[in-house]
């Protein structure tokens, strides 16, 4: 058996921007390991939760319990977290919330791991809550996340009610006053980039739009969101990452042990600048530099070919629509920078004229949360409206946006037969998701100010690299059908692992030859968080 497993998720990675040439660990994945070359997500809805969800349980996020970053609670009308927990037992070291995997209705990798060999421990480290939550699941012996509020790597009460007193080292004391931040130089500084200009229309603002942007600038509530929207959060990522696989002595005991990083700079850069912006090439050339580091020392310290590496992403991104309009490649009927607001108050002054005047505010009716809709339930009871009605009434308000392609109710998504159907149905969740989808054009990208975003059905968004590497991995390239959904029972089977059934993800061939295969272990998981059954609208 390999005596770790190191599973690192690249937040959103386009497959594309990966290349045999990169002179780190991604080029080293991709010419020395086994690469899936037409790899994506099996889910429409590509957003950040249910990306990181779906890699370790094997489960589309619609059985998963994880529709997108946030639903709209149907008992209470309220916009959730997808992490969120009411619990306070739970909540965040040193924070006002709580955070647990609570909504996660299924087992990971971690968990399968554990139950075969009791011994093996999990650690999941992450620049993202949902993200670390996500991969780290229900039994991780350690969840740790960059809080934005402090500067400060922690967790919640769900896993531990204090941190290491290694980690509390690494963080110090506050912000540039020891600790992981007390290096952070004063501006982030990088190169031009290869596609286009430094300062480039539709970029966002936010902390610049060229070299160098500010890091340890400003008050210390400025300088940690800096650190987050640029490489550094990655750098700490890592650094946490190696810090942990040290004091825990990871991969040294008689059973393997998994370590998953979640990097979260290609995102929250990426947002801000788009894909081939200078930042983010600076970005990508970062994780590629940082990760080979990192796993230099495992292999130093393990053994060469004694680690077994999967690499993947939650999601990808659409380009600035100024780039795609100068490229000549913006096939959206409405060319340009689109905003969310005029969709966000022509709903409301429409429902409210409609439906809530005088008395009451249209948002007591109906909810927005990204690109889905909910209807209250109670308020439409108390008022004797009839809910296909006002369904149809908001179908037809959302034709009049020409940004708009389709809209969906749960019955079209559960009994249309078409592809764009199906990865609908694998987002849907009885209990999350809303009574109403709508389905932009491709290369429509609506934001609230400059760059861009993700989170629809199309390829830009949903092709991403499934890449293994390490213990008895056999290079090549690999094309086919193969998904994000398959990581966790592709690992399983690699090592021999019993693994739950009925999984929506399948065991891909790490090895040359398909006979050459090992079958794993296919049980039902009864010590372990209990397996959902399949909800209404999930797909099988």
């Amino acid at each position: 058996l390999p005596k770790l497993v190191l599973v690192v998720v690249v937040d959103q990675l386009r497959r594309d921007r990966v290349v045999d040439e990169m002179p780190g660990a991604l080029g080293k994945f991709s010419t020395e390991g086994r690469v899936f070359v037409d790899a994506n997500l099996d889910h429409a809805i590509s957003t950040t939760c249910p990306g990181h969800a779906v890699i370790l349980t094997g489960l589309s996020p619609g059985r998963a319990g994880i529709p997108s970053n946030t639903y709209i609670d149907v008992e209470t009308f309220t916009e959730k977290y997808c992490v969120d927990d009411d619990n306070p037992n739970y909540r965040v070291l040193g924070g006002l919330v709580n955070r647990s995997p609570m909504n996660l209705k299924a087992s990971t990798f971690g968990d399968w791991l554990k139950s075969e060999y009791p011994g093996s421990r999990v650690f999941s480290i992450g620049g993202k809550d949902r993200a670390a939550i996500m991969m780290g699941g229900h039994h991780a012996d350690g969840v740790y996340w960059y809080d934005r509020n402090t500067g400060k790597f922690t967790t919640s009460g769900f896993y531990a009610k204090t941190l290491p007193a290694y980690i509390d080292a690494f963080n110090g004391s506050g912000p540039l006053q020891g600790g992981l931040l007390k290096a952070i130089p004063e501006t982030w500084e990088h190169s031009a980039g290869t596609y286009r200009v430094d300062d480039y229309e539709g970029e966002s603002d936010l902390h610049g739009r060229e070299s160098g942007h500010p890091l340890a600038q400003g008050d210390p509530v400025d300088i940690v969101k800096q650190i987050y929207a640029s490489p550094e959060i990655d750098n700490q990522s890592i650094a946490l990452a190696e810090l942990i696989f040290d004091e825990e002595k990871l991969g040294q005991g008689d059973t393997p042990d998994l370590l998953i990083v979640a990097l979260s700079a290609t995102d929250t850069v990426g947002h801000l600048y788009g894909p081939r912006s200078a930042e983010s090439e600076a970005t990508l050339r970062n994780v590629d530099e940082k990760l080979q580091a990192l796993l230099n020392h495992f292999e130093d310290t393990l053994g060469a070919g004694n680690i077994l590496v999967a690499l993947s992403s939650d999601h990808g991104v659409a380009e600035l629509p100024e780039y795609m309009t100068e490229q000549g490649t913006n096939s959206c009927p409405q060319a340009g920078r689109l905003s969310f607001w005029p969709l966000i108050v022509g709903l409301n002054w429409s429902v409210y004229w409609r439906y809530t005047f005088p008395f009451d505010r249209p948002g007591e009716l109906i909810k927005l949360t990204g690109s889905q809709l909910a209807l209250n339930r109670n308020y439409l009871e108390e008022h004797d409206l009839d809910f296909d009605d006002v369904l149809a009434t908001l179908r037809e308000l959302l034709k009049e946006y020409e940004f708009i392609r389709a809209t969906w109710t749960r019955e079209e998504i559960l009994n249309e037969t078409s592809e764009t159907a199906r990865l609908f149905r694998n987002s849907l969740t009885k209990d999350k998701s809303g009574d109403l989808l709508f389905q932009l054009h491709r290369d429509c990208v609506l934001t609230l100010g400059g760059g861009t975003t993700h989170g629809s059905v199309y390829d830009y968004d949903r092709d991403v690299p499934v890449m293994f590497y390490g213990w008895r991995v056999e290079a090549g390239k690999v094309t086919g059908t193969a998904h994000t959904i398959d990581i966790g029972p592709t690992l399983a089977n690699h090592m021999g692992i019993s693994m739950p059934q009925n999984l929506d993800g399948r065991a891909l061939s790490l090895t040359e030859s398909l006979t050459e295969k090992v079958v794993g272990k296919i049980v039902e998981s009864d010590n372990q968080q209990p397996k959902p059954g399949s909800p209404d609208g999930a797909s099988q």
